[in-house]
């Protein structure tokens, strides 16, 4: 208690600051009234977290550099040199207790720990795995208590609905003509979200009232120019404007913009297109055969009700909208809204039409929860993000002010990646502001949306995947730039000492890996491509020949290397086997550990150094820390006698630790480490921890006295003056180490 009080005597005004603000924020919750909505709640918590990170980000920056300028032009007089008049004056009693605490440091700190280049290397490392430790805990938190499973379940589930026969709707895997086109929109994605009540009981969609469809379902073609075959190159695809049947040429009529634009499926969409469209849909689709890009096409709408949709359907069949011949993909895009876990899936089924006049299909489901602040509705996400952008500044502000100071450690690797990492961090915030932006927009348009309007969340979701591979890559190089902090173990130098050896070694074998490996996927692509999709082009024959070397053979048969025969299929088998599995890999192995080998023999030849480990100059640095966490109960530990006396104890500790080994004179020990074997190695270390035990014991020896004489001295003698103790401590010093080595 009187520590407390003592400490709120020094630090008055951090009490009074830390009080009221205890106090304001106690009436503001109780009183304000944001707890009524949990919108509120939300805003409040977002809005302090905004100015707590601006307050870090800019305000500080902005203080400190007026600070600077004002130091800088109107710099203070040096104070005149005064003597402090409230100084302590330190009795015999002080000088003891401090003569203790220096004696118990010495027994943490012994002459290892002197090497003050050593020191400074692992103070940095200490530091550096301080700051960087914290911010990789926090990312890990962070990613895992963000995860959600369902997304998985639900993802599965519609592929399961879509893709399959159902009881009363058809699936994307049964369609095989246009007329099983038309039949699959009607039944899974007309009827399905219009059931009829006197039948189902269902209102919503057949197979789950708590799912809705967002919007209505847009259908697009790509078509192929008049008269263009295909043959060996890219197909070329038709933008001119039709009339109905495609036929030409194409009339404007007044009432073209009217109610639902029957012209629509007929001319060429997005004529004019956004900057956001141009940004996050200007990509292909990879299909069977062909490539297929994103914004052109022909392109019409549903409608959300059953019997506008009907009529819809009822016209393209009956104008032929699709047509064997020009028609090459149909692609179906549609968005479901999941209301009790708050999950959008992004459906994207895929019809292409082969050159043969099969149907091939495709499916993509994209379950993502769009809106960002339903993963932080937690009290403990909230801590874990707070404390993660508190860290990152943290972070960010030291390897700034590193490179402010120092430009030339720029050149570093290890700088360069913690600038990439402070990059990669900057450039997930702009694409989650971003992300929130779109939302708003987006769902500001849901409020006026009509029969006939399509609303595009695919740049929602692919937005929302680009930031779930930023943070995969945010991922993997901050536990790459672990292998830095972890520099100060043994292990971790010898395997960063091999991979430098041996880099051009490997190099070179895993460069002759892939050239066989190529070999034998073209081998395979021409003998087994036409009967097999694992081996139908070379990018797929290298994957599949590598996944079934290494085991992975779970989608690939090994009837399919027998296509070309019997005989010359065991002979693709054993080439791979034999030859790219046991020999390249065991050589690829033997190589490195050849390497490190060496590297390990060359570090066993040095000299033995008398160092320091890492965690024993933790042990000496934060001492204080851990003798206060050993005060704790929880840490201490009794005596344990097992049935020996403490003599005995003793003893039995000395024998163990020095194994009877004491060198016969100095010039015997220092000899020893002359010679790099390996029983002079042992001997070595043996000396030198006699030594230290020795050191310890001297230690320990003065520290008792040192106690004794303390004891004495509050029991039978009182505190003198200064000067008195100043002459006593002299005298003691002269005197105190002879008294501990006769002590001992």
């Amino acid at each position: 208690m009187r520590k407390v009080c003592k400490f709120i005597k020094k630090n008055l005004l951090f009490t009074a600051t830390v009080i009221i603000a205890a106090i304001c924020f106690f009436v503001v919750s109780c009183f304000s009234g944001y707890r009524q909505k949990k919108q509120r709640e939300e805003n409040v918590v977002i809005h302090t977290f905004m100015v707590i990170v601006l307050m870090l980000v800019l305000c500080d920056t902005v203080k400190f550099l007026l600070l600077a300028i004002d130091k800088a032009w109107w710099p203070r007089n040096r104070d005149s040199y005064s003597v402090d008049r409230t100084a302590i004056v330190h009795t015999r009693t002080d000088y003891l207790k401090l003569k203790i605490s220096i004696l118990r440091s010495q027994l943490v700190a012994t002459d290892k720990h002197c090497d003050e280049s050593l020191n400074v290397v692992y103070q940095a490392i200490a530091k550096d795995l301080w700051l960087y430790g914290k911010y990789f805990l926090l990312l890990m938190s962070l990613v895992l208590a963000t995860y959600d499973g369902l997304l998985y379940y639900n993802t599965r589930h519609m592929q399961t609905l879509f893709v399959k026969n159902q009881t009363r709707t058809w699936g994307l895997s049964k369609v095989h003509t246009f007329d099983n086109f038309y039949t699959f929109l009607e039944s899974a994605l007309v009827s399905a979200f219009e059931p009829e009540v006197s039948k189902t009981g269902c209102k919503r969609w057949l197979y789950g009232d708590h799912t809705i469809r967002v919007g209505v379902v847009r259908l697009r073609q790509l078509r192929r120019k008049p008269n263009h075959h295909l043959g060996w190159g890219s197909p070329e695809y038709d933008e001119i404007e039709y009339m109905p049947r495609w036929q030409l040429p194409y009339e404007r009529r007044p009432y073209t913009d009217k109610y639902w634009k029957i012209y629509a499926p007929w001319l060429p969409m997005y004529p004019i297109r956004s900057t956001k469209e141009k940004i996050f849909m200007n990509f292909n689709h990879y299909g069977y055969a062909n490539e297929f890009p994103e914004l052109i096409g022909y392109a019409t709408m549903l409608a959300s009700t059953y019997n506008s949709s009907m009529k819809v359907i009822d016209y393209l069949s009956s104008m032929d909208w699709l047509t064997r011949k020009e028609t090459l993909a149909i692609f179906i895009d549609f968005t479901l809204f999941n209301l009790d876990s708050n999950v959008f899936t992004v459906v994207s089924l895929t019809i292409e039409v082969t050159s043969f006049g099969t149907l091939e299909i495709a499916a993509d489901f994209n379950s993502v929860k769009l809106l960002i602040i339903d993963h932080i509705q937690s009290i403990f996400i909230v801590t874990i993000l707070f404390l993660y952008i508190l860290v990152f500044i943290d972070f960010s502000r030291s390897v700034v002010i590193m490179l402010w100071f120092e430009p030339s450690k720029i050149r570093n690797m290890w700088v360069r990646l913690d600038l990439f990492i402070i990059a990669l961090n900057i450039l997930l915030i702009c694409l989650l502001i971003t992300h929130e932006v779109l939302v708003s927009s987006l769902l500001a348009q849901m409020e006026n949306i009509h029969i006939h309007m399509y609303l595009d969340f695919r740049i929602l979701a692919r937005l929302h995947m680009a930031c779930v591979v930023l943070l995969g890559f945010l991922i993997c190089f901050t536990t790459l730039r672990l292998w830095r902090v972890l520099q100060f173990a043994r292990v971790f130098q010898m395997i960063t000492a091999t991979l430098y050896a041996a880099w051009q070694a490997l190099a070179n074998i895993a460069m002759l890996i892939f050239i066989f490996l190529v070999g034998y996927g073209m081998a395979n692509v021409i003998i087994n491509g036409n009967y097999s999709l694992s081996f139908s082009t070379l990018s797929k024959s290298i994957v599949s020949s590598m996944c079934f070397a290494v085991g992975c053979s779970h989608h690939i048969d090994p009837a399919d290397l027998l296509h070309g025969g019997r005989i010359l299929g065991m002979i693709l088998y054993s080439i791979l086997a034999f030859f790219i599995v046991i020999l390249m890999m065991n050589l690829f192995a033997s190589t490195i550990n050849d390497f490190f080998c060496n590297v390990r023999k060359k570090q066993d030849e040095r000299p033995i150094q008398n160092q320091i480990t890492f965690l024993q100059f933790l042990k000496a640095e934060y001492a204080p820390t851990l003798r206060l966490f050993g005060k704790l109960p929880c840490f201490k530990r009794g005596y344990k006698r097992r049935n020996r006396t403490v003599h005995e104890n003793i003893e039995l500790i000395l024998n163990i630790k020095l194994k009877g080994y004491i060198p016969k004179t100095t010039y015997d020990a220092l000899h020893l480490k002359g010679d790099g074997s390996e029983e002079n190695r042992e001997d070595t270390l043996k000396h030198e921890k006699y030594k230290e035990c020795v050191e310890r014991m001297h230690t320990i020896a003065a520290l008792m006295k040192t106690q004794f004489d303390l004891l004495e001295h509050m029991l039978f003698r009182p505190d003198v003056t200064t000067s008195e103790s100043t002459a006593s401590s002299e005298s003691y010093t002269e005197s105190g180490s002879e008294e501990s080595f006769t002590y001992t």
